[in-house]
C-alpha cells in the first residue's frame, strides 16, 4: 500500500505544474479553523449571516478570512494556506520537507501563476469502549498524504488520500465513536481490517461561479449541531457542485451518485441525489433560502434533474416512472442575526403534501411529511486579541412518521443506509444543545448534550417488522407491514395502512453526551480526546454505549 502511496503522489506532483488544476479548500476533518471562523464572524456580524450557510466555502472567504490582521484566526489561516493563497505571487522552487509560513510542509511549489503543496500525514488512536454486553480496547492506525494546487486562481485540485488499519476492536462500535469511520464503506460495512478513505475533486473557480467535479463534505443550512439537505456528517457523495454567488444572491446546486439498497439488502444499480438551493440576504444580518431535493434511483443520469434551472417537484410528476419511483422534496430555512454575537435559524422540509387532508387523522393523512428545526446560537467572546470565544447554540428538531422515506427503499434519502442530512430517523424529535470554546485557533473544547424521542416501528419475533392483515381489506388475507408507524427512514411501505400520529409505536427515549477537545500542541502536532455516552431506554433495543479515545496526529 505504502508503494501504491508513491507511485500517486509521484503522478500527482509530476503532473500538477500542467494540470491548470486549483485547489479550493482543506478537508474539514483535518483543519477546522476556516470552517469555524466562518460561522464566528457570521454571528458576530464580521460577514453576512448567510455566508455560513453552504460548505465547502469559496476559496475567496478564504482570501477574505486571511485579511483581518486582528485576529489569531485570521492569522491561522493566513498561514495555513500561504503556498496556495490567491494574492501570492512568490517564485519558490520546488522545496521538499521544509518549514514554510511556521508550518512543515511536505512539498511547496510556487511561481507567478502555479502554486503547489503536499503533505503527509501519520495518525494513532487507541481507546475504549463499552456497551451492556461487550467492553474491549481499540487501536487504529492511518498514513495519509494531501495535494492541493492553482493556476491562475481558476483552475486546480484537492486530494486527499489515506489508508488505515484496525488493530484491535470492533469496527460496529468503533464507528459509533466517530461520524467519519461510520461512513467509511471498507471500515463499517465490510469489516475490513483495513479501511481507505479519498476525498478529491477537480474544480473551475471565478468570483462569481465555482464547478466542481469530484468528493467532499457538505453542508447547507446555518445549524451548528446539524442540519436537513447535507450534513457535514453524512457519507460522501461523488458528483457535481456548481455555485454562483453573486451579491446578495446565491444559487447552490448538487448532482451526487449515493449508496442504496432494497428491503433485501442487495445493492440498486444506481441512486443519485440532487439539490438546488437559491438563498437571498436581504441585508448582512438576514438570510432566507429555498431548496428543493430529489433522489432517483435504477437508471442513468436524468438529464432532467441535471437541469440547474428545473423544479424537481414538477419534474418529478413529468413521466408515470418518475412519479411512481423518484422521492421529490422542498424546504424553507432562514436566519437572523437580531444583533452582533446572536443568530436565530429554522428550517422547514416538506416531504409530501396535499391541502385537503392536513387535518385527516384517518390514513389519507399520512400523505402530509414534514420536518422542522428550530435553534438559536449565542458568541461570548470575540475572535480576536487574547478573547476565547464561546459558542452556545440550542435547537429542536422534529421529524415526522415517513419523512425522508420513500414506499420504495431504494428512493429514501439516505446513502450507505444513514441519512443525508439530520442525523435521525422519522417519528423522533430532539432537544441538542452544544458548547463550544476556542482556547487558540485549532484548540478547542466541545461538548454535545441531546435528549431524544423516537416512536420505533413494531418488530415481529423475527425483528422484523411486523406483518399482518391489511386493515383496509379484512378478511382478504392480505398481508402488509402493520408495524411501520414511520419510524425508519429506510422503510417507507405501508404509509396508507392506518391513522397515524406523531410518536406512534415502541417509544424509546435517547440521552446523549459527547465531549471533543482537540489541540495542536506545537505546528503539525494534534491531540483530539474524545469521551462519549449514550443511555437508551425503551423501544425495541434499550442500550447503554460508553466510549473513549486519543487520537495522535503528526502532520495535519
Amino acid at each position: 500500500m505504502n508503494n501504491f502511496l508513491f507511485v500517486i503522489v509521484t503522478l500527482i506532483t509530476s503532473s500538477a505544474v500542467t494540470s491548470n488544476l486549483f485547489a479550493q479548500n482543506a478537508d474539514v476533518n483535518a483543519e477546522r479553523v476556516s470552517f469555524d471562523y466562518q460561522m464566528l464572524r457570521a454571528i458576530s456580524g464580521k460577514s453576512s449571516v448567510g455566508s455560513v450557510s453552504v460548505w465547502p466555502q469559496s476559496v475567496y472567504t478564504i482570501k477574505d478570512q486571511s485579511t483581518d490582521t486582528s485576529s489569531a484566526f485570521s492569522k491561522y489561516v493566513s498561514d495555513y494556506y500561504a503556498p496556495i493563497m490567491l494574492d501570492n505571487n512568490s517564485s519558490t522552487p520546488i522545496t521538499m520537507a521544509e518549514n514554510s509560513f511556521g508550518r512543515f510542509r511536505g512539498l511547496v511549489y510556487s511561481d507567478s501563476g502555479v502554486r503547489l503543496q503536499g503533505d503527509a500525514s501519520l495518525m494513532a488512536r487507541a481507546g475504549y469502549y463499552n456497551t451492556t454486553t461487550v467492553a474491549d480496547p481499540f487501536v487504529l492506525f492511518r498514513p495519509a498524504v494531501r495535494f492541493m494546487g492553482s493556476l491562475n486562481s481558476n483552475l486546480g485540485f484537492f486530494l486527499d488520500l489515506s489508508n488505515g488499519m484496525r488493530i484491535k476492536g470492533n469496527p460496529r462500535y468503533i464507528a459509533l465513536t466517530d461520524p467519519t469511520l461510520a461512513r467509511t464503506l471498507k471500515f463499517n460495512t465490510e469489516d475490513s481490517s483495513f479501511f481507505d478513505r479519498y476525498i478529491g475533486y477537480v474544480q473551475y473557480q471565478s468570483e462569481h461561479l465555482r464547478i466542481r467535479f469530484g468528493r467532499e463534505a457538505m453542508q447547507f443550512g446555518f445549524s451548528p449541531i446539524d442540519n436537513f439537505v447535507h450534513s457535514i456528517d453524512a457519507a460522501l457523495l461523488d458528483g457535481l457542485l456548481i455555485d454562483v454567488p453573486y451579491k446578495s444572491i446565491r444559487f447552490t446546486m448538487t448532482h451526487s451518485g449515493a449508496n442504496g439498497t432494497d428491503t433485501t439488502g442487495a445493492a440498486v444499480p444506481t441512486k443519485y441525489i440532487a439539490t438546488h438551493r437559491l438563498s437571498v440576504d436581504p441585508t448582512p444580518w438576514l438570510s432566507v433560502s429555498v431548496s428543493d431535493m430529489i433522489v432517483y434511483w435504477g437508471r442513468g443520469l436524468d438529464l432532467a434533474y441535471l437541469n440547474p434551472l428545473a423544479f424537481f417537484v414538477s419534474a418529478g410528476l413529468a413521466t408515470e416512472e418518475r412519479s411512481r419511483n423518484d422521492n421529490s422534496f422542498i424546504g424553507f430555512d432562514a436566519a437572523v442575526r437580531p444583533m452582533n454575537g446572536t443568530m436565530i435559524y429554522g428550517n422547514l422540509i416538506i416531504d409530501d403534501l396535499s391541502y385537503s387532508t392536513l387535518s385527516d387523522t384517518s390514513y389519507v393523512g399520512n400523505n402530509n411529511k414534514f420536518a422542522w428545526q428550530l435553534g438559536a446560537s449565542q458568541l461570548l467572546g470575540s475572535t480576536h486579541g487574547n478573547s476565547k470565544p464561546t459558542l452556545i447554540s440550542a435547537e429542536y428538531v422534529r421529524i415526522d412518521p415517513y419523512t425522508f422515506s420513500h414506499r420504495t427503499q431504494a428512493a429514501s434519502y439516505t446513502s450507505f443506509n444513514a441519512p443525508i442530512g439530520y442525523d435521525m430517523n422519522p417519528n423522533s424529535d430532539r432537544l441538542a444543545v452544544q458548547l463550544k470554546t476556542w482556547f487558540t485557533p485549532r484548540t478547542f473544547l466541545r461538548a454535545d448534550f441531546d435528549y431524544t424521542r423516537h416512536g420505533e416501528n413494531i418488530l415481529g419475533t423475527n425483528g422484523k417488522i411486523l406483518m399482518g392483515e391489511d386493515p383496509r381489506y379484512p378478511g382478504s388475507g392480505l398481508q402488509a407491514p402493520i408495524g411501520n408507524v414511520g419510524g425508519d427512514a429506510l422503510r417507507g411501505d405501508g404509509d396508507f395502512l392506518q391513522g397515524n400520529r406523531f410518536l406512534r409505536g415502541v417509544l424509546s427515549y435517547q440521552r446523549r453526551v459527547r465531549i471533543w477537545f482537540s489541540a495542536e500542541w506545537l505546528p503539525n502536532v494534534f491531540t483530539d480526546l474524545r469521551i462519549g455516552y449514550t443511555h437508551r431506554s425503551g423501544g425495541n433495543t434499550p442500550s447503554e454505549f460508553f466510549f473513549g479515545g486519543l487520537e495522535v496526529r503528526i502532520g495535519y
